[in-house]
């Protein structure tokens, strides 16, 4: 599986395996896990090449942030409560879901789709256009730190020192 699969989709099987019961080893499951990391990546992705040109010490203020953003800033926050609490519990599994479903569900199928306009058509340096790079700055930083690792105390939120 490792020489079929590389080391990340290893890594991804032994984190998002339930522990509680036998774990299963099969091609349908590094298949599936595969195409989880496409999606975690392909996020990823998308997120760095709209933030070529931004520059993370001329953060939109909250309150200045577009209604989405803040929408899908306030998500990213439940997603680090929902992993938080996760990881407290040695619970990988729910850490592994909870991020495909963020990716797939929040991001991919509405708030990238939506914010596409605004980054490709809106002034470079427009309110608009600045404040969805601010929020795919906050969760690029923070599904980066979330997959390997718990980054957050109970209380970091957006915003926080």
């Amino acid at each position: 599986m490792f020489k079929k699969y590389g080391a990340d989709i290893c890594r991804l099987w032994a984190g998002s395996a339930d522990y509680h019961v036998d774990v299963r080893c099969s091609d349908e499951i590094f298949k599936q896990l595969s195409q989880n990391y496409l999606k975690f990546r392909n996020t990823a992705k998308f997120c760095l090449d709209n933030l070529t040109d931004f520059d993370p010490n001329q953060l939109t203020a909250p309150a200045d942030m577009e209604a989405l953003d803040r929408w899908a800033i306030t998500k990213l926050n439940e997603l680090l409560v929902k992993c938080e609490a996760a990881y407290q519990n040695y619970e990988f599994l729910t850490v592994s879901h909870a991020v495909n479903d963020f990716c797939v569900v929040e991001l991919s199928s509405f708030y990238l789709d939506i914010i596409k306009d605004r980054l490709y058509c809106e002034e470079k340096d427009g309110l608009a256009r600045r404040s969805a790079q601010t929020a795919l700055y906050f969760i690029l930083d923070t599904m980066t730190k979330i997959m390997p690792r718990c980054c957050a105390s109970p209380g970091m939120r957006f915003g926080s020192p």
